[in-house]
C-alpha cells in the first residue's frame, strides 16, 4: 500500500477503504479527548473485559 494521501479509492480496494473510514472516525472521536480521558476510558474498558473474562472462565 502506498503511503501518500488518496493513494486508493473506494472502488480499488474495499477493505482498505473500510479501514480508512474506521481510522477517520476514530481520529474524530479521539481528537476531542485529552490523553487522560483516552487512558481513563481504555482502563475502564479493560477492567470490564477482565470481569467478563473471569466470569466466563468461572462457568
Amino acid at each position: 500500500m502506498e503511503t501518500y494521501k488518496n493513494s486508493y479509492d473506494k472502488n480499488e480496494d474495499m477493505m482498505l477503504w473500510e479501514l480508512h473510514e474506521i481510522r477517520h472516525e476514530l481520529h474524530k472521536e479521539f481528537s476531542r479527548k485529552t490523553v487522560e480521558e483516552i487512558n481513563r476510558d481504555g482502563l475502564r474498558k479493560f477492567q470490564e473485559w477482565q470481569k467478563k473474562y473471569r466470569a466466563d472462565q468461572a462457568e
